[in-house]
């Protein structure tokens, strides 16, 4: 099947595969400073050692 004139399905396949392999890139590093963010606020805060050094 031939689309109209001009219009390049390889092309096409090309941008759009392009495309989704951005938006796939975005959404692994928005989980991984999710899942960042997740755990520095879970985990225990160090205390301050309570005898000062002389």
């Amino acid at each position: 099947m031939l689309g109209p004139w001009g219009y390049s399905r390889r092309g096409m396949t090309t941008a759009l595969g392009l495309l989704a392999f951005c938006v796939y890139i975005v959404a692994v590093v928005a989980v991984a400073a999710g899942v960042t963010w997740v755990v520095v606020k879970l985990s225990p805060a160090k205390q301050p050692d309570s005898t000062p050094k002389t």
